[in-house]
């Protein structure tokens, strides 16, 4: 081997090597150390739920349950309230597909916390590594999750994102296969941004009634 040829070699080597690397860099235990979770208590019903620190954002580790004006059990079945929390419209007066009431998005979570911004939502799926699969299987929780949207996740960073579905006009949809919270974001008049988790985890568009989890303020 000549000196050029075992330069190729080496200059091949580092590349590959940094490419490993960069493929391996995501940590948990840097982005979202455990020291960084806890419960908290919403002293409006003396519900209390988990949270959990990912990157400098703080987020509810479980999607919010109180009995607000305009929410529901997926299919009306308290059950479903119980393991997937409550599905909420924030639009004006609960309607379908229209502008955000800002009293409601003002009042809805927690005193401390606040719904998410579109900018939120998107700095979340950063820190997770970005809008890939392998992102959302890290989000999901470890159960209830549907084969056809990718099964069961990792938890990596005990965010459980929990397949509660949404309701669209009328009818409940995607219950164990997709996950979507609301943001306080329009994408213009008639529909606000989400986080959504199905075999992706991606920006989307709002339903009728979705999940809510809200960040600490």
């Amino acid at each position: 081997m000549n000196k050029k040829q075992a330069f190729l070699s080496i200059a091949l080597a580092a590349f590959l090597a940094s490419c490993s690397d960069d493929s391996n860099s995501w940590n948990a235990s840097e982005v979202c150390p455990e020291s960084g979770r806890g419960t908290f208590v919403d002293e409006r019903d003396g519900q209390v739920y988990k949270y959990t620190t990912i990157g400098n954002q703080v987020w509810m580790a479980e999607n919010l349950n109180y009995n607000a004006d305009y929410s529901t059990c997926y299919d009306n079945d308290e059950t479903n309230c119980e393991i997937f929390g409550r599905l909420y419209s924030l639009e004006m007066d609960g309607g379908n597909y229209g502008l955000l009431d800002n009293v409601m998005i003002d009042s809805i979570c927690p005193q401390g916390w606040h719904i998410p911004s579109g900018n939120d939502v998107k700095l979340l799926i950063s820190e997770m590594g970005g809008n890939d699969s392998k992102t959302a299987q890290m989000m999901k929780s470890t159960s209830l999750w549907d084969p056809s949207t990718g099964g069961a996740g990792s938890d990596e960073c005990g965010f459980s994102a929990k397949p509660a579905g949404m309701r669209s006009g009328t009818v409940y949809e995607s219950l164990y296969r997709t996950f979507h919270i609301w943001t306080s974001s329009m994408i213009n008049t008639t529909l606000a941004q989400s986080l959504h988790i199905g075999m992706v985890v991606d920006t989307s568009f709002s339903f009728s009634q979705m999940s809510i989890r809200c960040i600490k303020d």
